[in-house]
């Protein structure tokens, strides 16, 4: 969470940033000469904001929300996705040939995914959007892998852009709303998570329509988006219009509402997910045990998320309703009882504990699926089920200077180096940290807590819910981990293996080993001693550099 400072500064420079788009359209072309040759994937329907999202991006500067500002996209990098969802049959097939003739209109590339998606809901007893939606994001996944795969560069630099609006925006917070949603879904849209941006939320469908018509282009009207059996059309067309009627600046509302929803939301989830860690008892592939007195102890507004977090570390699309969740804190506040939950979850209080887990089949459904429930891996071929490493949590010390085995046969080691008088360490840190790509950081010993003279400890533990840090190149902003990891195109199963390192067992975020170290802990010239931490397989990183 950023400071008052760092946030005003930000906004501060997104309205100077309006005042220099000339200066940013002139050099347009040098910028996107200068990118690098991540593909930028665009998710695109055929309807009318996503082809004005197609014809934005391929035509003029379009601001990413990554704090690029306003730049225009490399062409060559630009990939767009169209799933056909086979819902309407031949007009289906007609969104995707308008699409596809447009993608070579502007020589863009266009993969086209063919799901039948009403088929995968009976299947799964899912909704149909639902399921719909789940295709498109994984398809974007799977494909911004292969793209990035066969050009050879880090998936973490890979964007997929989706054309969301601010009318999506206020519609989701409103359904959210009759969903009795806490905080998070009042945040509704976001403009950013992993890999995938919204660059349009600014924009009403509208305006976007507007911008079409403008400009002689065409797109396609999906018939189901006036089917007011869906509840977001309903939505749309049934609700939205008569709150207009009294606010016609509704969704401008409703939209600034969000945004300020997402910076308490981040803020109050890191809270929780800290609490969470100092409660828990024990944690296994479909169980979690908390301290129930601890918990009865915690300001509700903490208390709530805390609950819903376990909840997704063992279903991670689980839905929790407020009902839920009070039902949860009552029994916490009784001593005792039993709370009923979503998908044969169960909440049971007694003897000073709350355990978390699955009632009677779902229970041995739940161990022998865990990678996907409770954040862990399920066991590869070759393994008996419930024995890989990965499907546990951990959490050990690493003595400074020491080593620390991991449960994946990696090492962890830390040790101390002296700074000489008049040593460039920025310089060195950075180019250290370049030769061996992460594998190796070099930190500011103090600023890690670890004593110069007399060493000391580092907390070394998996990914929990809701973890944040400050990653290094983001200036002092907070990022959750999981979105970092996302980017660095490592796989959900095996993110709660990623090993975090920490200045204690309470303490904040030192190193995501591997991956990125934090802003709080780098390098200054005012450093006396370095911290160096390496992971590595067979022989260390420093014995290869003497």
């Amino acid at each position: 969470m950023p400071s008052v400072h760092a946030y005003f500064n930000k906004k501060n420079a997104l309205v100077a940033k309006d005042q220099v788009d000339g200066q940013r359209q002139g050099q347009a072309d040098s910028q996107c000469r200068g990118q690098a040759a991540a593909p930028v994937i665009l998710m695109v329907s055929g309807g009318a904001d996503s082809m004005a999202l197609l014809h934005m991006a391929a035509t003029e500067p379009l601001d990413l929300g990554d704090g690029a500002g306003l730049a225009r996209v490399a062409k060559e990098r630009l990939h767009v996705l169209h799933v056909n969802h086979l819902l309407r049959g031949e007009d289906a097939d007609a969104d995707q040939h308008f699409v596809q003739e447009t993608c070579d209109s502007l020589g863009i590339p266009c993969t086209v995914l063919r799901v039948d998606v009403a088929k995968l809901a009976q299947e799964r007893d899912g909704n149909v959007e639902e399921e719909g939606r789940r295709e498109r994001y994984d398809a974007a996944r799977e494909l911004a892998q292969k793209l990035c795969a066969k050009q050879g560069v880090s998936r973490q630099k890979t964007k997929i852009l989706t054309a969301h609006t601010a009318d999506d925006r206020a519609e989701t917070f409103i359904m959210n709303v009759m969903r009795g949603s806490g905080m998070s879904g009042l945040a509704s849209i976001p403009r950013h998570r992993g890999l995938i941006y919204r660059p349009l939320l600014d924009y009403t469908h509208d305006q976007l329509k507007d911008w079409l018509k403008a400009r002689g282009l065409d797109w396609h009207e999906d018939a189901t988006n006036t089917d007011t059996h869906y509840l977001r059309a309903y939505m749309r067309h049934n609700v939205l219009p008569l709150l207009k009627a009294r606010n016609p600046l509704l969704v401008q509302t409703v939209c600034k509402i969000a945004d300020l929803m997402t910076d308490e939301d981040d803020y109050l989830e890191g809270k929780a997910a800290r609490k969470l860690r100092q409660i828990t008892l024990r944690k296994s592939e479909s169980s979690l045990v908390l301290d129930a007195l601890k918990l009865s102890s915690t300001d509700v507004v903490i208390a709530r998320r805390v609950v819903r977090i376990v909840a997704r570390q063992l279903i991670p699309e689980a839905w929790l309703e407020f009902r839920h969740v009070d039902a949860v804190l009552e029994a916490v506040a009784a001593g005792v009882g039993v709370a009923n939950l979503p998908q044969n979850l169960e909440a049971r209080v007694r003897l000073g504990t709350v355990t978390f887990s699955f009632t009677g089949a779902a229970r041995s459904a739940a161990a022998g699926t865990a990678g996907a429930g409770a954040g862990g891996v399920a066991a590869t071929s070759g393994e008996p089920s419930g024995t890989s490493p990965a499907a546990a949590t951990f959490g050990e010390h690493l003595a400074v200077p020491g080593t620390l085995e991991l449960a994946d046969g990696r090492v962890l080691s830390a040790r101390i180096l002296p700074v000489e008088h008049g040593f460039d360490v920025v310089s060195y840190a950075t180019a250290h940290s370049q030769e061996w790509l992460g594998e190796s950081v070099l930190l500011d010993a103090c600023a890690c807590g670890v004593d110069p003279v007399h060493g000391g400890s580092l907390w070394v533990s998996g990914l929990e819910a809701g973890d944040t840090m400050q990653p290094l190149g983001m200036h002092g902003q907070s990022k959750k981990i999981s979105d970092l990891l996302g980017e660095a195109g490592v796989p959900v199963e095996s993110r709660s293996m990623m090993p975090i390192v920490r200045t204690n067992i309470r303490g904040h975020v030192v190193w995501v080993a591997g991956i990125r170290p934090d802003e709080r802990v780098k390098c200054t010239q005012d450093t006396k001693q370095l911290l160096e931490l390496n992971i590595y397989s067979g022989h260390k990183p420093f014995e290869r550099s003497q």
